[in-house]
């Protein structure tokens, strides 16, 4: 019986006419998409409850207890705004040469170069995000926004689309 060969450099290997998915947003995409989002909800809803439910005479506050549930409950709306608008439009963008695949965790969408518009990169909390502007509104809407991960910068200078 003969030893059979294996290549160790894959690179050389037949792609079956399909080029490899690289993945454009970072890996903290999940955390600030998922945890931060529903870790603080929880923990503001908790402390909301508490302020609704506890009987008045339990609490010692120098302000009155209808300040302090006014407040509390403002603050909790206030937090699922800020959500909404800012952290929960991330997503998670893989692409290769002929589409852009772009999921939020539960559901995946993929998008032909042709659709996007164009793109732009912005800083917000002292992060950058890249937009991708479609041409139509698409399951996600018009504007695609995510995190940059390490091999963005690679991606793009190899891209003909940012060229």
């Amino acid at each position: 019986m003969e030893r059979q060969q294996i290549p160790t450099d894959t690179a050389n290997l037949p792609k079956n006419g399909h080029s490899k998915l690289m993945v454009l947003s970072s890996n903290m995409t999940l955390f600030w998409r998922i945890f931060v989002p529903f870790f603080g909800t929880v923990f503001l809803t908790g402390l909301m409850l508490a302020f609704l439910l506890i009987d008045e005479e339990d609490l010692y506050l120098p302000v009155p207890i209808l300040w302090a549930r006014i407040a509390v409950v403002v603050i909790w709306i206030a937090w699922l705004f800020l959500i909404s608008r800012t952290i929960w439009r991330l997503k998670r963008v893989d692409a290769d040469d002929t589409h852009i695949y772009v999921t939020n965790y539960w559901t995946t969408v993929r998008y032909p170069w042709q659709d996007i518009e164009r793109y732009e990169e912005k800083k917000r909390l002292g992060r950058r995000i890249i937009n991708f502007k479609l041409r139509a509104s698409g399951r996600f809407g018009d504007v695609v926004s995510f995190l940059p991960g390490s091999s963005f910068e690679e991606w793009k200078g190899r891209n003909k689309f940012f060229v």
